[in-house]
């Protein structure tokens, strides 16, 4: 075998073996972001927090969650909490995806496990203006109180897929409860 493809050989197992499989979406795999050294966030009244991957996310803390947005290369990746209480009279899972599906341009969907509790997923496609945006939502509840919260992580499609959002899913698997 020559040099050139033993290296080929090398750098492809290398690939396979560093790859993870989406832990929401089906037949996607990738390499996953390290949060290790990323920036941590504290939500509103330290009820929650989650890693960034770095300041250059621009995160603002807002009243009832928080945004986060980079841009490089023309095109947008972004996360967003929104902390909001349970709706009155509570909704099975089963409605609320069915809202979900009604109101959206749902493209898969799912259920999660957080903090010991069954989560539903979604991936969405939007528009904001003109910009296509594949959508990550997970919908987490909080088993302490009435509080849910729903996670975005998105990327705009024009340049992006569903590769880069397997790739930035430890944001969301990042999310805590305090």
């Amino acid at each position: 075998m020559n040099y050139k493809s033993l290296l080929f050989l090398t750098g492809l197992l290398s690939m396979i073996l560093t790859s993870e499989k989406s832990d929401f979406m089906k037949d996607c795999t990738c390499k996953k972001i390290d949060l290790t050294k990323g920036l941590v966030l504290k939500g509103s009244g330290n009820r929650y927090s989650v890693t960034l991957p770095n300041k250059d996310w621009n995160p603002v803390i807002i009243e009832n969650g928080l945004n986060a947005a980079v841009f490089e290369k023309g095109a947008l990746k972004f996360f967003g909490i929104v902390e909001m209480k349970n709706s009155q009279p509570k909704q099975t899972l089963g409605e609320q995806q069915q809202d979900i599906q009604r109101k959206f341009d749902v493209t898969e969907s799912g259920t999660t496990m957080m903090f010991n509790k069954k989560s539903i997923w979604n991936l969405v496609k939007e528009k904001v203006d003109t910009i296509p945006l594949k959508v990550l939502y997970v919908t987490v509840e909080n088993p302490k109180n009435d509080l849910i919260y729903t996670l975005s992580l998105g990327v705009s499609s024009n340049r992006y897929g569903k590769k880069e959002l397997c790739e930035l899913e430890t944001i969301i698997k990042s999310f805590k409860l305090n």
